[in-house]
């Protein structure tokens, strides 16, 4: 749309989630329509798994490629998804892949490298234990990250 091409994206987290879903339903109720959107899924590479290729098991190169092959192809669909999400709500949004870890600081860096205005992403309403035990995305990206972000808390 006219006019907003010199307007900064804004990035919207997305992993596939009900809580990502909400979080772009809920940026295009805020945010004016026709706004550029960058529509960020993070993939973790398999490194990140606990316990990959601990068990001394040997595992062939095409089958480590093949696995890193489907990892892409699942992660660009779920972004595809939620870039599709994004129009629907009022967005131009574009479908972007990363892969690399933690998820917060890849959020982070592409935020930076986008020059996004801001960061949208939902939350996952832990509370308590859990969430001092498996800390939080958003709250990461919330500390760390120099630009503005919506944290979409679940609805009750």
């Amino acid at each position: 749309m006219a006019g907003n091409e010199n307007v900064s994206p804004v990035l919207i987290a997305y992993d596939g989630s009900d809580f990502a879903k909400a979080a772009v339903a809920e940026a295009g109720n805020q945010l004016a329509t026709g706004r550029r959107a960058i529509v960020l899924t993070v993939s973790e590479p398999l490194s990140g798994i606990p316990f990959f290729g601990a068990a001394g098991v040997p595992v062939e190169p095409e089958t480590i490629e093949g696995l890193f092959d489907v990892a892409r192809e699942g992660a660009q669909k779920v972004a595809e998804e939620g870039a599709d999400l994004a129009r629907e709500a009022g967005f131009e949004a574009e479908a972007l892949v990363v892969i690399g870890a933690p998820a917060w600081s890849q959020i982070v860096e592409a935020a930076d490298q986008q020059e996004a205005s801001l960061i949208v992403i939902g939350s996952r309403g832990r509370s308590g234990i859990s969430h001092v035990l498996l800390g939080s995305v958003a709250a990461a990206v919330a500390q760390h990250s120099k630009r503005s972000v919506l944290i979409v808390h679940p609805h009750a």
